[in-house]
């Protein structure tokens, strides 16, 4: 639309009435938004412009309005039509007009070159009428009058067309409206499409697979057909996990009966292998707990209260120091977090005993960025990968391969701390320092 506006032909201007361009003649003066309107005086007849052709029929009429002779008065216009094209065509027969030099009606397709064509005959007193011709007889386009006055100086009057800014100025506004009436049936249309979207995207990643209920199916059919789909998918994941988590904690629980018998046993041995006989039961019993909790996603968790994250943090610092552990706590600011106090205090425990264990010690900082408690752990160890970064929360997985005894551990802490952070609204993401170590990010949104 604005490559029509602005380069296509341009539109044209109100015509002049005869009337209209004879007062001018008179007064000298006159105004006109889509014309610009020249006078001028010359001592030989104007020759007139190569754009333009005579049109004796309104120069008669126009010299009646002026009260002068026909025949003294030229009246030239831009782009009249022209029979045959260039130089001349076949001219229609007009009752009564004779053919150039010949005193006989024209016939039929006699071509009439335009230069024996200078004036059509006077026109008829009833139809030069000043009555009627104000309602007839119009200027279209450009235009130049020139006359010969009782002087013998020629004078002249010339309109020219000027582009329409009004034209312009309107074509724009009607093209803003338009836009405007459809910007809001385009918005509408479009957030009743993706609205659905939208919200089956906050569904998924608010609760992940793991949620039994099924999410709202609404939106158009395409929308309805794709939250149909994934719940079904879903629900066949929820029967996959709870039948395997069924299959663990049914050998767990076998696990537990033979290892319970298998420590009253070892009552009757020598202390010294006792002992380490006892190191290795606990062991198994360590890790099978660890198995467990992992497959149920952590502890069973308990109603969400709002709890103080700094006095969490303080507390599991002191705990952990009073086990011998090099554990600091740095800076902290109060954050007020909504959640299981316990899980909480499991999730951060394991990033920080993970950091003793292999980095030799732990400092913690606690901020608030934005709406987000953010709880740093930096250690001193030597750091690791990128590829061993992402592969931090795989089950099982353990930065420090030797699965030395001393460092303790199955590879499922970090796991564990991941789905515990996640089934609170946090993120745990992990860097290298650059002053050496790795630095763990826990964050968690603030209660509002």
């Amino acid at each position: 639309m604005l490559l029509v506006t602005f380069r296509g032909p341009p539109p044209h201007a109100r015509p002049l009435s005869l009337d209209e361009v004879a007062a001018a003649i008179r007064t000298g003066q006159g105004e006109n938004g889509d014309w610009t309107l020249t006078w001028g005086r010359e001592a030989t007849e104007p020759v007139m412009p190569g754009d333009m052709r005579p049109v004796p029929m309104l120069a008669n009429a126009l010299a009646l309005r002026l009260g002068q002779p026909q025949g003294r008065l030229r009246l030239y216009m831009a782009g009249p039509p022209r029979f045959g094209g260039e130089g001349g065509g076949p001219m229609p027969p007009f009752p009564g007009m004779a053919a150039p030099g010949t005193g006989r009606p024209a016939a039929s397709g006699t071509r009439m070159p335009e230069t024996e064509m200078p004036f059509f005959p006077p026109m008829p007193d009833h139809f030069l009428a000043k009555g009627k011709a104000r309602k007839g007889p119009m200027v279209p386009g450009s235009f130049l009058v020139a006359w010969q006055g009782t002087d013998g100086a020629w004078r002249s009057f010339g309109g020219k067309q000027i582009g329409s800014l009004r034209w312009y100025a309107i074509t724009l506004s009607l093209m803003m409206l338009i836009f405007a009436a459809l910007l809001a049936p385009a918005i509408f249309i479009a957030r009743r499409i993706t609205g659905p979207i939208h919200r089956l995207a906050e569904g998924v990643a608010a609760g992940g697979v793991e949620r039994a209920d099924p999410l709202p199916v609404e939106g158009p059919p395409e929308v309805q057909r794709l939250g149909l789909a994934f719940n079904r998918m879903r629900t066949m994941l929820v029967g996959h996990v709870a039948e395997r988590t069924s299959m663990l904690v049914a050998i767990a629980h076998d696990l537990r009966t033979p290892m319970t018998r298998l420590s009253f046993r070892l009552e009757h041995l020598p202390d010294a292998e006792r002992v380490k006989a006892q190191a290795d039961v606990e062991e198994m019993r360590g890790m099978v707990t660890a198995l467990l909790d992992f497959v149920r996603g952590g502890p069973e968790p308990a109603p969400p209260v709002r709890m103080d994250l700094l006095a969490l943090v303080e507390t599991l610092v002191d705990d952990l120091s009073a086990a011998q552990m090099d554990v600091t706590l740095i800076e902290g600011e109060r954050a007020v977090v909504l959640g299981d106090a316990a899980a909480l205090r499991r999730c951060i425990g394991n990033i920080v005993e993970n950091a003793v264990r292999y980095g030799g010690r732990a400092r913690l900082f606690l901020a608030i960025r934005g709406n987000r408690a953010i709880l740093s752990v930096e250690d001193d160890g030597p750091g690791i990968s990128e590829e061993q970064i992402e592969r931090l929360c795989e089950p099982f997985y353990r930065g420090e391969q030797s699965r030395n005894r001393a460092t303790g551990g199955v590879g499922l802490g970090l796991s564990i701390a991941r789905a515990i952070a996640e089934r609170h609204g946090g993120v745990l993401a992990f860097a290298n320092r650059t002053e050496g170590g790795l630095r763990v990010t826990l964050s968690f949104p603030l209660a509002r």
